[in-house]
Parts: C-alpha cells; structure tokens; sequence
C-alpha cells in the first residue's frame, strides 16, 4: 500500500483478493501508522517554540522576461527547424 500511494484497487490486483474490503481490513493499518507519523510531525512544527518566523515573507513574483523581437527573428533566420516548429505549435 506504501509503494502505491494507497491504491486499494492496484493493492487488490497485487495481492490477487477478491474484494477491496478484504484489503482495507488486512492492510489499512499500515497508513494509518504514516497518518499518526504525519500527525505527529506537524504536531511538532505547528507547536514548535524555537522557530522564528518573524522575517518570513512571501515569495517574490517572477517578473516576465523582455520579449526581443529582434533575437527572435535572427534565431528563426538561423534555424530553419526552429521556425518550422513555431509555424506548427502556431497551427496548432
């Protein structure tokens, strides 16, 4: 159930029963031992006192790069390949 994320139905197919609650019953304790796991860690951070999240700021947003129309056309110009994918992705 681990290597598939909690798949019941590729679980199922893998280990050849018949019905998925059969799954659920033998197997299902093994997430829930990641849930407590996870439960735990967050428990720790969220409560934590020992981190300082005074000069946390939010990610700064990506300005958009200049479009050089110019370099474009030198490009297109040199590569005959790279113009004809343009001409497709644009047909597209």
């Amino acid at each position: 159930m681990k290597l598939n994320h909690g798949d019941l139905k590729e679980t199922q197919g893998d280990t050849g029963h018949a019905e998925i609650d059969m799954i659920t019953k033998v197997y299902a304790h093994i997430l829930d031992e990641d849930r407590k796991v996870n439960a735990q860690k967050f428990e720790n951070a969220f409560y934590a006192t020992n981190v300082d999240l005074r000069n946390v700021r939010p990610p700064e947003e990506k300005q958009e790069a200049n479009l050089d129309i110019e370099s474009l056309i030198e490009q297109l110009k040199k590569s005959p390949e790279l113009a004809k994918t343009l001409q497709q992705l644009i047909n597209s």
